[in-house]
C-alpha cells in the first residue's frame, strides 16, 4: 500500500504541476516545481535501493558508471567557474544534472512485485484519463478561453493564444496539465510505449486492457500538441516496441499493431483538425527540414562544429530557464537546444562527459532489452528498445518533464531486469544442488579392506 501511495504521489506531482501553478497563483512556483523532487527523496527514504537494484543497475551500465562519476566532479568543479554569476542557480543546476539519475533505483525497488508493478499502472492510467481529457477540452476550446491558460507568470495569466497556435487552424497547442506544451509532448511520447509495452506483458487481463485503452487515448490527442518531433518519436517508439514484441508474429506484437492501427484512425476520425494542423507544419519543408538538421546536432562533431561555446563553459546552471528567476538575462552563448547548452556551460571536456553518460544510457537500456528479450518479457525488452532510441536526442539536462517521466520509465525497466534476473538465480540454484546429488551418486565407491 505505502509503494502506491508514494508512486501515484511521484507521477502526480510530475503530471499535475501545471494545474499547482495555473489555479493556485498565490503558492510560488517554485513550490510546484521541486515537489517532484521532495517526492522523490522521500521515496529513497522509505524504499532505500535495494542491493538486487544496485547490483542489476551496476551490471547495466558498466563500465560507464566511471565516466558518470568524472562527470559528476567535473559539473561540481563548473560551478566556481569564473563566470557563474549564482551559486544559488549552480545548485539548481546540479539538480538537473544528477538528481533524477536515482529515480529508477528507488522505483526498482519500491515496485518489487507484481501486484504493486499493477497498481502503479493503474495509476498511470488515472492520470492518462485526465490529462487526455483535459488536451481534448483545451483543444476544442478558444485560445484565449479560461482553460487555455498557461501558467501565471510575474502576476500576469499567460495564454495559449500568447504563445502557441497552429497557424492553419487557429487552434491551441494544448498543454494539459503540464505548465507548457513541452511537458505534455514529453508525456505522449514517453508513457503511451511505456504502458503499451509493460502492460501487455501483465499477466492480468485487466491490466493488459487498460494498458491498451489508455495507449489508444494518448495516441488519439497526440497531434494537439502541434509538435511534430512529438509525432515522429512516438511513431519511432512505436515501430521499435512492435518490432521487439515480434510484429505480429507473436500474441503481443499483434496488440501492438492493432493498437497502433486503431490508435493513428482515431486521430484522424475524432480530431480532424488536430492531424490537419499537424500535416500543416509538415508541409513547410524549409523548417521542418531545419528541425532535423538540429536534431543531427546531438552527434559531438556536428554539435562541436556548428555551436557557438566557451572553451572552458560559463558554470553550471547559467544556461538554465530559471536564470530568468535570478535576474542573469541574455548573453552571447544563450542556445536553445540541449546539446548546444551543454557545450555553453561545460565546455567541450564536460559536454563530451555528458554525451558519454548518455550514452551509457543507451547501452544499459539495450542490454536490459537483449536480457529481458532471453527471459521472455517481449513487452518489457519493448519498452526497453523503445527508450533506448530516445534517450540520445531526448532532453534530460534541461527539460525537467522529460527528465522525470524518461527516469520514472527507467525505473520500471529496471524492476522488470531485476525479476527475470531473480528467476535466472532461482534456477540456478536448483539446478546446482541437482547436479551435486547427481555426481555425487556416480561417484565411485572405495569400501576398506
Amino acid at each position: 500500500m505505502r509503494q502506491t501511495v508514494w508512486f501515484t504521489a511521484l507521477v502526480c506531482s510530475i503530471c499535475l504541476e501545471g494545474l499547482g501553478r495555473r489555479y493556485f497563483p498565490f503558492i510560488p512556483g517554485v513550490v510546484f516545481y521541486f515537489l517532484k523532487d521532495v517526492v522523490l527523496l522521500a521515496g529513497l527514504f522509505f524504499f532505500r535501493p535495494s542491493t538486487e537494484s544496485r547490483d542489476s543497475l551496476r551490471s547495466l551500465f558498466r563500465p560507464f558508471d566511471k565516466i558518470v562519476l568524472v562527470a559528476v566532479f567535473w559539473t561540481v568543479l563548473e560551478v566556481f567557474n569564473p563566470d557563474q554569476k549564482s551559486y544559488i542557480l549552480a545548485l539548481v543546476g546540479l539538480r538537473s544534472y544528477w538528481l533524477w539519475w536515482l529515480a529508477p533505483l528507488v522505483i526498482a525497488t519500491a515496485l518489487r512485485n507484481s501486484r504493486h508493478k499493477d497498481n502503479a499502472i493503474y495509476a498511470l492510467l488515472v492520470l492518462v484519463g485526465i490529462i487526455s481529457m483535459l488536451a481534448t477540452v483545451q483543444f476544442m476550446s478558444p485560445a484565449d478561453s479560461n482553460v487555455n491558460m498557461y501558467a501565471v507568470w510575474n502576476g500576469k495569466e499567460v495564454y495559449a493564444a500568447d504563445m502557441a497556435v497552429v497557424e492553419s487552424t487557429g487552434r491551441a497547442r494544448v498543454a494539459s496539465t503540464f505548465a507548457f506544451i513541452t511537458g505534455f509532448a514529453d508525456f505522449t511520447i514517453l508513457i503511451p510505449a511505456l504502458l503499451l509495452s509493460l502492460g501487455l506483458d501483465a499477466k492480468s487481463p485487466n491490466v493488459r486492457r487498460g494498458a491498451l485503452a489508455g495507449t489508444l487515448i494518448t495516441a488519439a490527442v497526440i497531434p494537439m500538441s502541434g509538435s511534430r518531433s512529438t509525432v515522429v518519436m512516438g511513431a519511432a517508439m512505436f515501430v521499435l516496441s512492435l518490432w521487439t514484441a515480434g510484429l505480429f508474429f507473436t500474441s503481443i506484437g499483434r496488440r501492438i499493431l492493432i493498437g497502433g492501427i486503431v490508435g493513428a484512425t482515431l486521430t484522424v476520425v475524432a480530431f480532424p483538425e488536430a492531424f490537419a494542423g499537424l500535416q500543416s507544419r509538415f508541409e513547410d519543408t524549409e523548417e521542418t527540414t531545419g528541425r532535423f538538421e538540429l536534431i543531427a546536432r546531438i552527434v559531438p562533431p556536428i554539435a562541436l562544429a556548428r555551436f557557438d561555446y566557451p572553451p572552458l563553459g560559463v558554470g553550471t546552471g547559467m544556461q538554465q530557464n530559471a536564470r530568468v528567476a535570478f535576474g542573469i538575462g541574455p548573453s552571447q552563448w544563450d542556445i536553445e537546444l540541449e546539446m548546444g547548452r551543454y557545450l555553453v556551460e561545460l565546455g567541450p571536456f564536460g559536454f563530451m562527459l555528458i554525451w558519454l553518460a548518455k550514452l551509457g544510457l543507451t547501452v544499459a537500456l539495450f542490454r536490459a532489452y537483449r536480457l529481458l528479450k532471453r527471459g521472455g518479457r517481449r513487452g518489457s525488452a519493448a519498452a526497453a528498445l523503445a527508450y533506448c532510441g530516445v534517450t540520445l536526442p531526448g532532453n534530460l539536462g534541461f527539460d525537467h518533464y522529460w527528465q522525470a517521466l524518461y527516469f520514472t520509465g527507467c525505473g520500471f525497466i529496471l524492476s522488470e531486469v531485476i525479476a527475470v534476473q531473480a528467476v535466472k538465480r532461482a534456477a540456478s540454484e536448483v539446478v546446482a544442488p541437482v547436479e551435486a546429488s547427481t555426481s555425487s551418486a556416480l561417484a565411485p565407491r572405495y569400501d576398506a579392506a
